[in-house]
């Protein structure tokens, strides 16, 4: 009898998991899911290479890569059952590619290259890993030969939803003059699949094709194209360029495509931009219609040409780009773009936390344990604010080579590490590969470049504690009054709505307003015959102050020098102290900014800059460039008791482009 009873006991609790097995299987069956990356146990199938003569096949049973051999251009992506993401009708070394611009010294114009490689190599070959090298090497007595040698590398990991490319360029010491104008990683997706575009939360959309583009009506340059026949109607009148959708190198970690059917992803995703120049705010190029994605490693956008790698013959050189992840994600049930986009950001963030990689074989590429640390805390101390040092929160902090107070954003031949600081200014900057640094900084809220003065060499594996530092900005005696926020950007400023006729509608209700076209020139609308007048007091400078001071255009359409007016009141001057205006300036392009105090017909200014930018930030779309900054003293006799007027001018015409974009002014009285 109690062996019946137990025997009943047995059966309830086996149909008992059962049924509770049963309702979990349908539950998870019907819950959202995304393809993404498996933890990393190797689970999957066995990562499998294939060589033939003319291509190379890697293969995790997830995704699929076809490269050239030996040339190693991207010819193919499967995915999904889909043979090909990439863009068939393109030749086979414009699907995805490396390319560089890149000039002699006795060329006139740069030549546009997709690095066609010589050889092929495999790294490694087992089931967990496969990594292939494509190589070239200088060709000394070849007419017009790049003088390089380049090292392009693809590896595939088990279970991964993608793969990883990464290269080292090399200038050694027999090779001749050299300048490199832009280096990147392009991908032309097919356009038959990929539709919709995301760069960020507040920058996606629907794009139009490349016929409605190339059917369209070019504006004030060549990339700026209006839709005038769309295969969609929604597209009709509108404008599609793709300095649009750039972004600031400290917030380009993912972007990229979605297809529709099947409900795909292709995303671009930097872990790090160590490999980057010009520091955290440099901007470039992201994804833009095509279907294009780019991961851009230098270039002059924004800035200008000064942001090129020039090397000098004979001048050793090496550098290592990337790796970039090129993931894939999928999704089952419906077509929800923004499961995909989460997904693709939750891998970026996975991405991140596993830099430096542990995978990549080349011995120019240093693993974690190779690499140093660098800590402190950083304070401020402005004795007109506070009496002593106070915390420097949200500093950016980086290293980068030795140069001087500021060379961070013209520097391209190195690497260079950042962080921020926390509120109380403590930072720590990990990852740094050995060399020799300077550490710089620059503190949102104030003005000013730090450097911290000694050069430090890093070694493998050591922990640099700095302890306290202190930076001093520019000060020299207290706020009168100030105009906008020194933060680098001119973004806090009035940015105008675009013409209804010349409206991008992604960027409608977004934080990125000043991507609009054609916004400098809105500027004659609001002052078509007086220039801008700021009262200090009564303005407001988010409503008042224009993004740009920019030229006027005429009734003959002729582009006009400039000149604002900043109206405020004294109520004491002291005839014989020294008075300072700081005027830092968030991008310059073409300029020449001269200022006149009291009196705007007099023969020569008061305070002049010099010829100023190439960034080219207003026609791009910019809200700022290089930062730079400027302090005139003025005597106190040319102030008066009452109302004063400081006229600053923008004396360089004939371009719409040509202008500064503002980022704080400050006029500081007499030392106390």
């Amino acid at each position: 009898m109690m062996g019946k009873m137990k025997g009943k006991r047995v059966q309830k609790l086996f149909w008992c998991i059962m049924i509770i097995q049963l309702f979990s299987i349908v539950t998870s069956s019907k819950m959202h899911h995304v393809r993404h990356t498996p933890a990393k146990d190797m689970i999957g199938s066995p990562v499998k290479l294939h060589i033939s003569n003319h291509y190379v096949v890697v293969d995790n049973g997830i995704v699929q890569l076809t490269l050239t051999n030996p040339t190693g251009h991207i010819y193919g992506i499967s995915y999904k059952g889909i043979d090909n993401l990439l863009e068939k009708r393109f030749l086979e070394s414009r699907r995805g590619y490396w390319d560089i611009m890149w000039k002699l010294s006795e060329d006139k114009q740069s030549t546009f290259d997709t690095l066609f490689m010589t050889n092929f190599k495999v790294i490694t070959n087992d089931d967990n890993k496969v990594e292939v090298s494509f190589t070239k090497t200088w060709n000394s007595n070849a007419h017009h030969d790049l003088p390089l040698n380049i090292d392009k590398r693809f590896v595939m990991l088990r279970g991964n939803s993608g793969f990883y490319s990464y290269g080292k360029f090399e200038h050694t010491n027999e090779m001749p003059q050299l300048r490199l104008d832009e280096g990147r990683i392009a991908i032309k997706l097919n356009q038959n699949l990929f539709h919709y575009m995301v760069v960020s939360d507040d920058r996606q959309k629907v794009m139009p094709t490349n016929q409605d583009i190339s059917h369209g009506k070019v504006l004030r340059f060549r990339e700026a194209v209006q839709i005038t026949n769309p295969s969609y109607s929604k597209f009709k009148n509108e404008v599609e360029d793709k300095y649009q959708y750039s972004c600031d190198m400290k917030d380009v970690k993912v972007h990229g495509w979605i297809c529709n059917n099947p409900h795909i992803g292709f995303w671009v995703i930097t872990p790090s931009n160590e490999f980057g120049i010009g520091g955290p705010m440099k901007q470039d190029l992201t994804s833009h219609a095509g279907p294009t994605s780019l991961a851009s490693f230098f270039s002059g956008h924004y800035t200008g040409p000064q942001l090129g790698v020039d090397l000098q013959e004979g001048e050793p050189w090496k550098k290592v780009f990337g790796p970039i992840f090129f993931y894939l994600n999928s999704k089952f049930d419906n077509n929800n773009h923004k499961t995909l986009w989460e997904d693709a950001k939750r891998q970026m963030f996975e991405e991140t936390t596993k830099w430096p990689y542990d995978f990549p074989e080349s011995k120019d590429y240093p693993k974690a344990n190779e690499r140093a640390t660098v800590s402190g805390r950083l304070l401020v101390h402005d004795s007109y604010i506070k009496d002593y040092p106070f915390y420097a929160k949200s500093a950016y902090v980086g290293l980068a080579l030795p140069g001087k107070v500021g060379s961070w954003q013209t520097e391209t031949k190195g690497y260079q590490f950042w962080t921020q600081s926390d509120n109380n200014g403590y930072f720590k900057i990990t990852g740094v590969i050995p060399g020799t640094y300077n550490l710089y900084s620059w503190v949102p809220g104030v003005i000013g470049d730090y450097k911290y003065n000694p050069n430090f060499t890093i070694t493998q594996g050591s922990e640099f504690y700095l302890g306290d530092l202190v930076y001093n900005p520019p000060r020299n005696g207290p706020t009168l009054w100030e105009i906008g926020i020194p933060d680098r950007t001119a973004a806090e400023f009035f940015v105008p709505d675009p013409l209804p006729s010349l409206t991008n509608h992604a960027l409608i209700n977004t934080t990125q307003k000043f991507r609009q076209y054609g916004l400098w020139d809105r500027y004659t609308d609001l002052y078509p015959n007086e220039d801008l007048v700021y009262r200090v007091g009564d303005s407001n400078y988010t409503k008042d102050w224009f993004y740009a001071h920019v030229t006027r255009r005429t009734e003959n359409n002729k582009y006009i020098p400039t000149t604002w007016q900043i109206s405020f009141d004294l109520s004491t001057v002291d005839p014989i102290g020294t008075y300072t205006l700081h005027i830092a300036l968030a991008s310059a392009t073409n300029s020449h900014l001269l200022g006149r105090i009291n009196d705007p017909y007099r023969p020569r200014p008061h305070f002049q800059t010099q010829a100023l930018g190439k960034s080219n930030a207003i026609a791009r779309h910019g809200i700022h460039g290089l930062y730079s900054l400027f302090t005139f003293q003025i005597p106190g006799y040319e102030l008066q008791i009452g109302e004063n007027i400081i006229y600053l001018k923008q004396a360089r015409g004939g371009s719409p482009f040509n202008g500064v974009m503002y980022d704080y002014i400050r006029f500081e009285g007499p030392p106390r």
